[in-house]
């Protein structure tokens, strides 16, 4: 009996000891991962890899501190596998969300003088020095929670999603800038809940494209 109670708690401490080493490597919510290939927008495409944006492609001749302006509007889900019902309730909702970070976002890099959500108000500033930040979430994935809360250790269950932006010169309507930015989650408690890691890498994605944006304006090339 006691060679059984022993064996039983040595399975217990191990699994224990494997949760820990996860979440202590980082796969504890949302991570980077690589996009799936982005055809850009504008005869740029994000070839580069950078820390931060994931990979970029910027005009060589985009100066980001001519511009005071940056206006923002919804970045959809165009993945084709997002059906009707509560998957496409979902993919609007964060969809909304994504647009709302990214405008917070922007705002807290204070880069700008002014950062507008342009699903509040359908006015763009007529300015000659203001940019647009445009996108699609071109992957939206849900994963399983029990897939995860299972096989998580191994990538299974995973949510994934993919944000890919663009900046347009408002006056000349030129792209400047392109995006694609992936992320996944395996591991959560009880494997979490998909809405919460959707929400958290697109926030993530948000978060760090304004941090690209801040090194970009201090001269810094996109760097893995």
């Amino acid at each position: 009996m006691n060679a059984l109670m022993g064996s039983r708690c040595a399975r217990v401490v191990g699994l224990v000891a494997l949760a820990v080493s996860v979440l202590s490597a980082g796969c504890y919510g949302p991570y980077r991962v690589s996009p799936d290939e982005s055809p850009g927008a504008g005869g740029l495409a994000p070839t580069q890899r950078d820390r931060d944006a994931g990979r970029v492609g910027v005009a060589p001749d985009f100066d980001l501190n001519r511009y005071r302006i940056m206006t923002v509007a919804k970045l959809p889900v165009v993945d084709p596998a997002v059906k009707g019902g509560d998957e496409r309730a979902l993919a609007t909702t964060m969809s909304t969300f994504l647009q709302s970070e990214m405008v917070r976002r922007l705002r807290e890099s204070a880069l700008f003088t002014r950062v507008v959500n342009l699903s509040e108000t359908g006015d763009e500033p007529a300015d000659d020095v203001a940019l647009r930040l445009e996108g699609e979430i071109t992957r939206f994935d849900e994963g399983s929670q029990t897939l995860r809360l299972i096989f998580g250790v191994y990538g299974g269950g995973a949510a994934r999603v993919q944000v890919e932006t663009h900046l347009v010169d408002v006056r000349s309507g030129r792209v400047v800038l392109v995006t694609a930015d992936r992320r996944q989650a395996t591991m959560g408690i009880w494997g979490g809940a998909s809405m919460d890691h959707i929400r958290d890498a697109l926030d993530d994605i948000a978060r760090d494209l304004a941090r690209f944006l801040v090194r970009l304006s201090k001269g810094q090339a996109p760097s893995s």
